[in-house]
């Protein structure tokens, strides 16, 4: 079972702040401020985000089992158990070069032999082996993610579908992949709209225009497309040399 405790003191020791997780988990804000205050128990893959985004692995999630007492004697409790301390070699009759008679090898073995209460106090526990997972910087697939919108070209909407694909595949395993891919996303999405708003509005004045029996600009609808293309690709490629700099503030809205 996750513990929201765990999850709020991994965050906190690793210095993140909930916004900065959210950034880079790809998990929204909201939801990792429920999770923490236990208010909702997450889905696999919100933890597998989670984990990736901090650095750590999903048994660092769970809670953490208390450690189990040493078996005490009916009737008896540790802290009236008297404690005994290891009873010395006893000085063996043997010579040097000669070989220990019977009594020597039992006296011996009886002190080789630990009791309960020393067995306790030597036992240690075995140390906890955590596997990292950290997630990896790749600023090509950052640009390839970006550039990726530029397939509008080709066909309508795959400005939208193909960097959604590339943004769902990677956004838990590379660096800012996840904030990028939103800011894209958002991006071409309020683009898209914005084209099919003009193409209505450019609709509406044709009707209009008709009725009034005004003259009509036939080029409306090529001037339109010409130049909602050319503003994606430009603003495209001028985020893209952003990010070749290492900026990663583009585009100035997000999903």
């Amino acid at each position: 079972m996750f513990s929201a405790a765990r999850i709020l003191a991994i965050r906190k020791s690793k210095g993140f702040s909930q916004e900065m997780l959210a950034e880079q988990s790809g998990v929204s804000l909201r939801t990792i401020q429920r999770v923490e205050q236990g208010e909702t128990v997450p889905r696999g893959h919100t933890l597998q985000a989670l984990a990736a985004a901090l650095g750590v692995s999903l048994a660092d999630f769970r809670t953490e089992p208390e450690p189990l007492a040493a078996p005490v004697p009916v009737g008896a409790s540790v802290a009236s158990a008297p404690f005994t301390a290891a009873p010395e070699p006893p000085e063996l009759l043997a010579g040097p070069g000669q070989a220990l008679s019977r009594a020597d090898e039992q006296a011996l073995t009886s002190t080789l032999e630990p009791t309960p209460q020393t067995a306790l106090v030597a036992a240690s526990p075995e140390p906890v082996v955590t596997h990292y997972s950290p997630l990896r910087p790749d600023p090509e697939f950052l640009q390839l993610l970006n550039l990726s919108a530029l397939s509008l070209l080709v066909l309508p909407l795959l400005n939208i579908i193909v960097p959604f694909v590339l943004w769902r595949r990677r956004r838990h395993t590379i660096l800012h992949a996840a904030e990028v891919g939103r800011r894209v996303l958002g991006f071409q999405i309020l683009w898209q709209v914005g084209c099919f708003f003009a193409y209505i509005v450019l609709m509406v004045g044709y009707q209009v225009a008709h009725a009034l029996d005004l003259t009509l600009w036939r080029g409306g609808y090529l001037a339109v497309f010409i130049g909602s293309y050319l503003l994606n690709v430009l603003t495209v490629v001028y985020y893209a040399g952003r990010l070749r700099r290492g900026d990663l503030n583009i585009y100035g809205i997000r999903l």
